[in-house]
């Protein structure tokens, strides 16, 4: 019963415009080795899989664009 009432409170949502609702975390994937980043900023919300990071308007849910980030657990090599 309560996923059916889920359902259609969210394409009630849907049927309105209102944008979708994330939270700052993180996800690793160990099967696939993805790391999956959420992070909420005063215009964005950043969403980076793997170090592609997609750029979300946070008032309308529109794409605003694309980055790259490095990846955090690569390190430096050292020239003798």
């Amino acid at each position: 019963m309560r996923t059916r009432v889920r359902l259609w409170l969210g394409k009630a949502l849907i049927l309105f415009g209102v944008p979708g609702i994330v939270v700052n975390q993180t996800y690793e994937a160990a099967i696939t080795r993805a790391k999956v980043r959420v992070h909420l900023g005063p215009l964005f919300s950043v969403v980076s899989v793997n170090g592609l990071d997609i750029y979300f308007h946070r008032l309308t849910g529109k794409i605003d664009g694309v980055g790259f980030s490095p990846a955090s657990d690569c390190t430096r090599d050292e020239a003798p």
